[in-house]
Formats: structure tokens, sequence, C-alpha cells
């Protein structure tokens, strides 16, 4: 009895509690989480800007490591918050980021990042009563410049989920990338989230959601007005895919706007919707905000990030 609840608690927490998941067609692969985007910048383009190196850092090893040496010159530091599929009974969840990059020279670049997921309150009866499934992901990425336009990084991420209080399941994943940067133009191109999928009791073994990932971001400036445009895409090898689009403004260096649209095919980790966002910088502190809608599970989640970057 005892084995038979494990299984299936962890069924419905593997299967249908990450918030990204489809009601149609849910995602087969485990730890959903990993390909979740933290950052309020990049969600404000529908997950689009990976690339960017204008960007704060502070979350690069979740995404693209290889941005590190381009993007970050001392520190570049993040806190975030998101309320994920707020209407969803089994999908919502409140979450909690943070990361912190350092430059160390002109061609190296180093991050640590954290997200700790809180899921609603569940009744699984018998000796367990209500209990709160949680997830962790911790990250840690380093990116090297070869030249001023070539660069490379890695990062290895550990999550793990709490299905109940004497049962968890954890995995390891890699993602490595290689980013060319030239004037305002920058194309990363690499693998994600690649790892051994996490083994049940009965000893079958769900994949992780591992992708081949290709980003591509565009600037430029008229004036005090800086544009840009950034489209990301994965190719999940369990057949699926995704491609985000996304378009920014920013002011004098001081507010900026942005939105965009990701497509997803069905059953896809990441299911299609669109995102608008906005954004304030101040003496390298920066305010960002972003919200998600045109999809039922996900509709009117949110996410909001505080960095500081010199």
């Amino acid at each position: 009895m005892r084995k038979g609840l494990y299984i299936l608690a962890a069924a419905a927490v593997l299967a249908g509690a990450d918030a990204f998941a489809q009601d149609a067609i849910p995602a087969n692969e485990a730890m959903e989480l990993l390909s979740y985007t933290r950052d309020a910048v990049q969600e404000g383009m529908a997950g689009a800007g990976s690339a960017s190196t204008s960007a704060t850092s502070a979350f690069a090893s979740l995404s693209n490591p290889a941005v590190l040496p381009l993007a970050v010159k001392k520190l570049s530091a993040g806190l975030s918050y998101g309320s994920w599929a707020p209407a969803s009974v089994n999908t919502r969840s409140n979450n909690f980021g943070m990361g912190v990059s350092l430059g160390l020279g002109k061609r190296v670049g180093i991050n640590v990042a954290a997200v700790y997921q809180a899921r609603p309150s569940r009744d699984f009866g018998g000796s367990y009563g209500t209990y709160a499934p949680s997830d962790i992901m911790v990250a840690a990425g380093a990116g090297v410049a070869f030249n001023s336009w070539l660069s490379a990084g890695v990062s290895v991420k550990f999550a793990q989920q709490a299905i109940l209080p004497d049962y968890k399941v954890s995995a390891t994943a890699f993602t490595a990338m290689l980013q060319m940067h030239k004037g305002g133009l920058d194309v990363a191109a690499g693998v994600a989230n690649v790892g051994g999928g996490v083994k049940s009791e009965s000893g079958s073994v769900s994949p992780l959601p591992a992708s081949a990932r290709l980003a591509v971001d565009y600037s430029t400036n008229l004036g005090p007005v800086n544009l840009g445009a950034a489209v990301d895409g994965d190719y999940w090898f369990s057949g699926k895919f995704g491609v985000s689009a996304g378009l920014r403004a920013g002011f004098l260096k001081f507010f900026s706007l942005r939105a965009g649209y990701h497509y997803a095919s069905q059953g896809a980790v990441v299911p299609s919707h669109f995102s608008a966002g906005a954004g304030i910088r101040f003496f390298g502190i920066g305010l960002d905000f972003a919200y998600v809608g045109g999809n039922p599970q996900i509709g009117n989640s949110i996410l909001a990030q505080l960095t500081y970057k010199f």
C-alpha cells in the first residue's frame, strides 16, 4: 500500500504538477522545472533573449552559460518571484529565485543560481494527511571568451522534488553552449538539460527535458532609443519543439518595454503563450516585470525581478 501510494503521488506530481504542463497532451519528461524561464526580462519576451549580452546575467547558468564572459563585467545579482498558473488547482506554484554572476578578468564569467518552488497543499490521506510538495534547483556555470567574438560555457543543475515527507526524486542535468558576438548580433547554440533522467521505484526511467537550443539576439541604437529583437528555439529530444520571438525597446537606458510570443508543439514542456513586460534601471539597480497570458493553464502568471549590475 505504501509503495503504491508513492507511485501514484510521483505520477501526479511529475506528470502534471509543473506550471508549464499542457492540459490536452501532457509532457512526458520529468523535472520540467529545468526548462522554465526564471529571468523576468526574458519572460517579458515569452522566453526569448537568452543570448542577449545587455540583459542581466544573474540566472545565465539556467539557460545560456556562454553569455557570461560577454555580459558580466564585475558583478550581476538578482532576486526573482513568480506566481505560476494561479488559476490552476493542480499546477499553481510560487517560485523564488536568486543568482549571482562574477566577471573574472576580461574573458571569464561564473554564475551560481538557486530556485525554490512551493506548491499547494494536498490531502494524500492515510498516515500522510495534508502535505505541500516542493521543488528545489541549484545551478553553477562558467563561461570563457576565446576572443572578442566567440565564447563557450557549461553549467550543471541539480533538481529535487519532495513529493511526500519521506519520498523525494532528483536529477542532474548539464547544459553546454557556444556563442558568437559581433556588434549588435549575438548567436548562441548548444544542448540543454542533458542527463540520465529520473528512475522510479518500478525501475522505469523518465527522461529529462533535454533539447538542442538555438538563440539569436540583435540590438541597435536610434538616438536615445535602443531597439532589440530575439528568437530562441528548442527542439526537445522527445520530438517536440518550441520557438519564442520577442521585441524590446529601451528609452534613455532607463525604461524598457517588451513583448513576445512562444509557439510550441502539443505536449511540449513549455506550452504556447504570449507575454508582455516592462522594466526600469537606475544607478545599476533594475526592476523588471513580466505577465503571461493566452493559455488556459498558465494564464495570469507573473514574474518580478530585482537586479543589480555593475
